[in-house]
């Protein structure tokens, strides 16, 4: 693909210091400028997550050890960024898990795609403590993608329509029953958001294959060979050292 270089901006939305593993790191979303308006890749912690929140949320943002700033929220990033939050029209989830989708009710106005399996799974009631139905009890606007025959690197991918710079929903199941990559085009390359189907910074050969199957899904060997074979692309993980966000 060619063109100019897209704006896109790398956001931490909730900081993260757990005491085991005893790394610091932050939630990663994509603010995007495409010709349909602000795009939001994930939504990472919510303004109600640190005002209004339940049992669950002041128990996990407990066990991580957030520092519980409301600044961090897209929705503060958002403005302070001199956008107003009406301009994020859409958003697009790699999953739902309560850490990456605590800020969709800041953005009740937006579209929010979704694979069509996650979607049906937090739908059918049966979701374990990775969930937070709070989060999507504002009755969000669903667009739920599907499989369609295309690909992007090879990968079973949804482009989804209209959007430039284009961007693709990349299925990687196993993390979640809907989990998936959002690719970005930025003139001749590419950012893929792998979201929690890569380990903390990307650190794809630190991880033994054994440990990543058993917690964020099959996909560490497929990725760790495709980014060795295409520079090009960019792939950035649900969580990355505080240092990462300071310096892209």
């Amino acid at each position: 693909m060619t063109g100019k270089k897209t704006a896109i901006r790398f956001l931490n939305c909730g900081t993260i210091l757990p005491y085991f593993p005893r790394v610091e790191s932050g939630i990663s979303c994509l603010l995007v400028e495409t010709n349909e308006g602000l795009v939001l890749i994930d939504t990472g912690f919510g303004v109600g997550d640190y005002t209004s929140s339940g049992r669950k949320m002041r128990f996990f943002t407990a066990a991580m050890r957030s520092p519980k700033d409301v600044n961090e929220t897209a929705l503060y990033q958002v403005q302070q960024l001199g956008y107003t939050p009406a301009e994020v029209r859409h958003i697009v989830m790699t999953h739902l898990h309560l850490d990456h989708a605590g800020g969709l009710p800041d953005f009740p106005h937006a579209k929010v795609h979704i694979y069509q399996p996650e979607l049906e799974h937090i739908l059918s009631g049966n979701v374990g403590f990775g969930y937070n139905r709070d989060h999507w009890a504002h009755g969000p606007d669903w667009l739920p993608h599907r499989l369609n025959g295309e690909s992007w690197y090879n990968f079973d991918a949804i482009r989804l329509d209209g959007f430039e710079p284009e961007l693709w929903l990349i299925p990687l199941i196993g993390h979640t029953p809907g989990h998936c990559g959002v690719a970005v085009g930025q003139g001749n390359a590419w950012v893929l958001h792998a979201g929690d189907a890569v380990p903390f910074n990307v650190a794809v050969d630190d991880v033994p294959d054994w440990i990543s199957r058993l917690l964020i899904g099959p996909h560490i060997p497929r990725i760790r060979e495709f980014m060795k074979a295409r520079p090009e692309v960019k792939v950035v993980g649900a969580h990355m050292s505080l240092d990462f966000y300071k310096f892209v």
